[in-house]
Formats: structure tokens, sequence, C-alpha cells
């Protein structure tokens, strides 16, 4: 097994991971943010992003807490309802409390109530950036980006 930092045999290195405490930490903050969406708290997700984060799921940025506290209202209003399977979290060591993560997302959507389509609405990917702060980890940034729909 190559440790981190070594030359694969094709001569690319490997990034330096967070720690497995870290690891731990931020998979917990990639998934709070889906759990609060899926559970009708998504005016609550701008607590988990530093006071001028910037959110990035449509293709318009929502910076900062005030703009990304008036979509979660929005989406909490919305009768779409949602189920996030969050995957393949790599989280990348940035140095100073700093990191950068991706996250594969699988997303399954239904208008309304009663059961919906077993087959995913979306496949994409978050690439996120992430600061460590008093309060632990927060987003810096999150941006989303379809790979299937």
């Amino acid at each position: 097994m190559l440790a981190v930092g070594s030359r694969t045999q094709w001569g690319t290195t490997l990034p330096k991971l967070v720690s497995d405490a870290d690891h731990l930490m931020l998979s917990r903050l990639v998934v709070e943010i889906a759990w609060r969406i899926d559970h009708g708290q998504a005016d609550t997700v701008w607590e988990l992003f530093v006071p001028d984060g910037v959110l990035n799921s449509s293709g318009t940025p929502l910076v900062g807490h005030d703009a990304i506290r008036d979509w979660g209202r929005a989406r909490v209003a919305s009768t779409v309802r949602t189920r996030h399977i969050c995957s393949g979290m790599r989280f990348i060591d940035g140095s100073d409390g700093k990191a950068t993560g991706s996250t594969l997302l699988t997303v399954f959507m239904h208008e309304g109530d009663g059961r919906g389509p077993a087959v995913p609405a979306v496949v994409g990917e978050d690439t996120d950036e992430f600061i460590r702060t008093d309060a632990g980890w927060r987003f810096v940034s999150r941006t989303f980006e379809t790979l299937f729909a």
C-alpha cells in the first residue's frame, strides 16, 4: 500500500488526507447538511457555514448566512421531498485548519405526499472547502455538480 505523499508507479503523488478524527468530524458535517435538508430543517443549514460561506447547488451561488437561510426557508416551504445518500467522501488536508473534500450524492426526489420512485433523480458531486472554527468544522463553500440526471 502506498503512503500519502509517495509516488505511484505512474509518477503521481498522493495528497495528504485529513486525520481519521477529522475525517469523522467532516463526514458528520456532510451528513448533517443532507439530513437537515431531507427532514424539513433546511432553514438551519446556514449554521453549518462560516458567516460569508457560499452554497451553490443550482448554479447561482448563495453568499452569506442570510442568503443561505432564505434559501432554506423556501426549501422548507416546498412540497418536494428528498433523500440524499452521501458516499465516497474524501477529505484532503489543507493545513492551518483548512481542508477540501468531495462527496458523491445520490438524490431521490418526490413531489407531495406518498411514496416516491425508487430511481434516483440525480447523481452528483459536492466539492467542499472547510475551515476549523471554535465551534468545530464549518463549510466555507459547497458546490454541487450534476453528473447524471
